[in-house]
């Protein structure tokens, strides 16, 4: 589809699946700039008292700024740019789910389209899934504690769906407190897309944020923030969980990030 073609369908449809809609998701993205004001050049990814696959913890520095969004991606933008609505929770506001990982990075190279045709973004930027680092980093807002509220998990239900207080994707998003950094349903709800291959543990992991492998299409990947199927300890700012690529869920969705094409 090419940029002229695209161009001609946001110019056509004013409404909010149109070029309305696409406004209102790049208003929703929040600038992340290491080594600027709230946000630490540097943090330690993982836990030393965690699960394996949480450990070794290891410090992660970033040399680069980037945007994400608030909120995971919602039914009714999915389908503007994807022409259907996979979910089996539906609602306009609530997170897309049902999608494989393909159908994430697909979704994010439409939407790349999209918003430079519309002249929302730059030629140079694009959207994409968040690496591994990039959740972690935005996740725990400069915090060092288990969530990014602190270590109380009596704590969890003002901020996260999970198995103890939701029978289903259900309510729209940001219906839950967000992190210090205005980010919402980190800790539940949906799990997240991250662009990285899966790997058991941090043992030569990279230490500059960028994703992890990503090159073989028949890798697990990398899933973060657990949902309303799990319990708190999968809710937590390093759980991690890896899947097949192919897999869909109605406990899986995705958060996009905006920032410089490599």
């Amino acid at each position: 589809m090419t940029a002229l073609f695209l161009a001609m369908i946001v110019a056509a449809d004013p409404e909010p699946a149109g070029a309305e809609l696409l406004q209102v998701f790049r208003g929703e993205f929040i600038a992340i700039t290491p080594g600027e004001g709230a946000f630490p050049k540097k943090f330690t990814m993982g836990r030393s008292d965690g699960s394996g696959a949480e450990r070794p913890a290891h410090v992660v520095s970033f040399a680069y700024k980037f945007e994400i969004a608030k909120y995971e991606v919602p039914q009714n933008l999915w389908e503007a740019v994807m022409g259907s609505n996979p979910s089996r929770w539906t609602g306009k506001r609530n997170s897309v789910e049902m999608l494989s990982f393909d159908e994430a990075v697909e979704f994010c190279r439409k939407t790349t389209e999209l918003l430079r045709a519309a002249k929302l973004i730059n030629e140079n930027q694009v959207i994409r899934l968040p690496s591994e680092a990039e959740w972690e980093y935005v996740a725990r807002a400069g915090t060092t504690t288990v969530y990014s509220f602190g270590d109380e998990v009596a704590k969890l239900d003002d901020f996260g769906w999970h198995t103890g207080n939701a029978a289903g994707n259900d309510p729209p998003v940001g219906a839950k407190k967000p992190n210090a950094w205005g980010l919402y349903d980190l800790h539940g709800y949906l799990w997240e897309w991250c662009s990285d291959d899966w790997h058991e543990n941090y043992e030569g992991a990279p230490s500059d944020g960028r994703s992890w492998g990503g090159g073989d299409a028949d890798a697990k990947r990398v899933l973060r923030g657990g949902s309303w199927k799990d319990k708190a300890d999968r809710l937590t700012s390093s759980y991690r969980h890896g899947d097949s690529a192919r897999s869909r869920d109605d406990a899986v969705g995705l958060r996009c990030v905006l920032a410089d094409a490599r």
